[in-house]
């Protein structure tokens, strides 16, 4: 027997397969499908201190190896993730893991959903969005060293539970980013959110996006993805969540070979619902094919020399 589980933020991750945020909703919305409660666990749909409509349509189109979309957010606030989303998850998920993310345009912003949620059950912790190429600001603390550095520390003031931060890869080097959220008392990273983009309509020479630009994932960027989790680990000792482009269980290897404890499926999810549950079969299959008895022993386990 294979043991997929990871032990990390202080509790145990039945296996390493999380949902991506902004592709599973909150989770209900898969339910029909698959046992959401069998995953490793989700990562809400942002939420912010207000309810967000989101950027004008077209919001979503194909490209070549994976998706561009400009959303912008949209959700129901905190107040209606407390009122309209918490039930069904408290209700339904208990051994699946739950991240809420966190967005806002300040200091302010994060903080006060962070301290609404707190007195809250049902999740876990936080994913830290400071990341999001297709709002206004939304790569602002991610980008910029000192203001990262402010909000990690006063989040991390504003509560015990753990402390996850979303990367952005539209850095020059990462691994600076990731030491700086470590310091100021982040418990984990998650690597990586899209790489921003635009498509044009040759006949109409408009964009194909209503926002003009938008974030591109998939499998197009799971070579960045998972160059930036391996330089990440490098620098820090907190655990790393992987993600961008994984599609099976080799990508999701790939990550975890890299330094990654857990992965995210985001955009393979919305071409195949099953991805996410035949990942977890195929890390299985493949630890038993080689041998390996705990998935956690090929954590960081790449040989480059």
């Amino acid at each position: 027997m294979v043991d997929l589980s990871q032990e990390l933020f202080g509790t145990t991750f039945q296996n390493p397969v999380l949902l991506a945020s902004g592709t599973c909703g909150y989770g209900e919305e898969y339910s029909d499908l698959i046992a959401v409660d069998e995953l490793g666990g989700i990562v809400t749909k942002a939420v912010t201190p207000e309810r967000r409509l989101g950027n004008p349509p077209t919001r979503i189109s194909e490209t070549p190896a994976g998706m561009i979309n400009a959303i912008g957010l949209a959700n129901v606030g905190l107040d209606g993730f407390k009122r309209e989303k918490l039930p069904w998850i408290r209700e339904h998920l208990s051994r699946a893991k739950v991240l809420v993310n966190v967005a806002g345009r300040s200091v302010e912003d994060f903080v006060g959903v962070v301290e609404g949620l707190e007195d809250e059950d049902g999740f876990l912790g936080y994913e830290i969005n400071v990341s999001c190429p297709n709002v206004e600001g939304g790569t602002m603390f991610g980008t910029d060293e000192l203001s990262l550095a402010q909000l990690v520390a006063a989040l991390r003031r504003a509560t015990r539970r753990p402390l996850v931060v979303k990367l952005t890869p539209n850095v020059a080097e990462i691994g600076n980013f990731a030491r700086i959220c470590e310091e100021n008392g982040a418990d984990g990273l998650s690597t990586i959110n899209t790489f921003p983009g635009m498509l044009i309509d040759v006949e109409t020479r408009r964009p194909v996006i209503g926002n003009v630009t938008g974030g591109i994932s998939g499998p197009a960027i799971k070579p960045m993805g998972v160059f930036a989790t391996w330089k990440a680990t490098s620098r820090v000792e907190i655990p790393i969540i992987g993600i961008g482009g994984i599609c099976n269980a080799r990508d999701a290897l790939e990550y975890i070979l890299a330094g990654a404890s857990l992965v995210q499926i985001g955009t393979a999810m919305f071409a195949d619902p099953f991805t996410a549950p035949d990942t977890i079969r195929g890390l299985r299959e493949i630890c038993e094919r080689q041998g390996v008895t705990r998935a956690a022993d090929l954590v960081g386990a790449l040989e480059v020399r």
